[in-house]
């Protein structure tokens, strides 16, 4: 089944295309409803990013020619996201140069204007006049579709340029797809060489969607010690960090990491540079046990029911722009 997708990584990898000269060693990949848009196959993420180091983690993403950024409203920081980058917008670079996700929270999902209100305090905290993707950040149960119908007006206002999911299973799309008008482009979830959800990423694949892998590291879980990312790592003379990331890459997957660290970042970007031969990927394919599924499971179904936000249960606060400026 690995080799199945060969074909498409060397489609994918074809029309790849040479984004802003400081990041040219970061291929792209073709964006479904966002005009041009094209989106790097490495992103950063914000998660768990206290908001006095994410300017340090943002310019360290720059400076190693990253230009695609994941922001939600459950980080709780994007207010410093957007101020990083405006700052670096003023150094003379252009909004068009970034690509810029948010999401809307569990919390936000109970009725349709609520997920609106959310969405358009992340654009307003931001900073930014739009978003490059705006997501319905867990495929709640009976709230979710609702959401994302609501999420579509900001897309005719041109407040974002295209809508995506994340962590849907192929049956929370098929239950979108009934109703949705504008389809979503990217889908967001959880995988790794210890958690290959071969079925999830094959099915949006061929759906025509960009599809993004958090935690490709485990967060720096047993992943990076197995000793068959170690092997391999070391023939390669690569890290096992780099190993990983380029598994999902082969995957045709844009990889979502996250460090507090710029000189980890700039390492998490030297994966372009190298493959993987077809006996690495199946013995890293291998690493998936029914037992890793299975727990990945019950958290995914945990968490899609809803989990408090830094804000608590109920809907997130006013804009914190706003606030401010009326203090």
């Amino acid at each position: 089944a690995a080799l199945a997708l060969v074909p498409f990584l060397g489609a994918l990898m074809a029309a790849c295309s040479g984004p802003p000269v400081a990041s040219m060693r970061i291929p792209t990949v073709a964006v479904a409803g966002g005009g041009d848009a094209r989106m790097q196959l490495a992103k950063v993420g914000l998660y768990n990013v206290p908001r006095e180091q994410v300017r340090t983690v943002i310019r360290g993403a720059l400076d190693a020619g990253i230009r695609n950024f994941d922001f939600a409203s459950f980080y709780d920081n994007e207010k410093e996201c957007g101020a990083a980058l405006d700052e670096w917008f003023k150094e003379g670079h252009e909004r068009s140069e970034v690509f810029v996700t948010t999401k809307v929270w569990t919390t936000d999902l109970g009725d349709p204007d609520t997920a609106l209100r959310s969405a358009e305090i992340s654009i307003d905290e931001l900073g930014l006049g739009y978003v490059d993707c705006l997501m319905v950040h867990w495929p709640m149960p009976g709230k979710h579709v609702a959401a994302y119908q609501a999420l579509q007006k900001l897309v005719e206002d041109g407040k974002a340029k295209c809508l995506g999911i994340s962590n849907y299973s192929p049956q929370d799309w098929d239950e979108l797809m009934k109703v949705a008008k504008i389809a979503p482009a990217v889908n967001t979830f959880e995988n790794n060489p210890m958690l290959y959800r071969q079925e999830w990423v094959e099915f949006f694949h061929r759906n025509g969607m960009v599809v993004e892998a958090y935690k490709p590291m485990q967060r720096g879980g047993p992943v990076l010690a197995c000793l068959t990312v170690a092997d391999i790592a070391k023939r390669l003379g690569k890290t096992p960090a780099q190993v990983c990331l380029r598994w999902n890459v082969e995957k045709g997957n844009v990889v979502l990491f996250k460090s507090l660290d710029p000189a980890r970042i700039a390492e998490n970007v030297g994966i372009f540079d190298f493959q993987l031969s077809e006996e690495d990927v199946r013995a890293l394919d291998a690493l998936t046990t029914e037992e890793s599924l299975k727990e990945a499971q019950q958290h995914w179904e945990k968490r899609r029911n809803g989990t408090p936000a830094p804000w608590g249960d109920e809907k997130r606060p006013e804009s914190r722009r706003v606030a401010e400026e009326a203090a």
